[in-house]
């Protein structure tokens, strides 16, 4: 309970730091389905600060059958060799429960990335631990601690972010709210449409591995998600 506090404490002071840049809220309804545990609707709600220098935070929250997990991530980075490049330094925390089985999991994942107008790149390490709800019930008894991971992420558009519409395509094995087993992958296409000067329509799809909490499985799931962002 005192990280999820120290999350939400270390997000306010962020926000306001960040009252001199500009401001993205996103929602987003994403159907997942695997041989696993078949259809699984989710609905995600994200807000997005960036300051005039190019830093960033990202807070989220996303909820769907028997599981709650919030997250939040800080980006600091600097302009690279021309005005389109920017390398930064990505800090991100995540958290989940599972409320069907009284388990939670605390991530923290730091990242190194490069990003320019057509691609993005991040290459860092997670650490993940997983316990009963209370924490250390029974001693600590029936605890995952997995101190060190190897995480990347890479994607490519076809535009710039500033075109009207755009489409990509990425491979990872991590996404905003999962890290699961980091030798697996999700393969993934992406796209947005502007409507206006302030909304954005967006859509994703994309292959991932079954299974939660680390349960093997040798088949992969589907999701497909669409939703829309606001910029302030």
């Amino acid at each position: 309970m005192k990280r999820i506090l120290l999350i939400a404490l270390f997000g306010l002071i962020a926000f306001g730091a960040y009252s001199q840049g500009y401001m993205h809220s996103k929602f987003i309804l994403e159907g997942d389905y695997n041989r696993t545990e078949m259809f699984r609707p989710h609905a995600s709600l994200g807000i997005y600060c960036r300051s005039n220098s190019g830093n960033g935070v990202n807070l989220g929250y996303q909820a769907g059958p028997d599981k709650h997990s919030f997250n939040l991530a800080y980006q600091m980075g600097t302009e690279g060799f021309t005005s389109h490049d920017f390398a930064y330094i990505e800090n991100r925390y995540l958290y989940r429960r599972f409320t069907s089985y009284d388990l939670q999991e605390f991530n923290a994942v730091l990242t190194l990335g490069y990003r320019n107008i057509h691609w993005n790149f991040q290459l860092g390490l997670c650490n993940r631990y997983i316990a009963e709800v209370p924490l250390r019930k029974n001693g600590g008894e029936g605890v995952i601690f997995e101190p060190m991971n190897v995480v990347f992420n890479i994607e490519g558009n076809l535009f710039d972010q500033n075109h009207p519409w755009n489409i990509g395509g990425g491979i990872s094995n991590y996404r905003e709210f999962i890290i699961e087993r980091v030798t697996l992958f999700y393969y993934t296409i992406h796209g947005y449409y502007d409507l206006t000067d302030q909304w954005r329509l967006t859509s994703e799809a994309g292959l991932h591995p079954s299974g939660v909490l680390n349960l093997s499985a040798q088949y992969n799931g589907f999701f497909f998600n669409i939703g829309c962002t606001y910029k302030h």
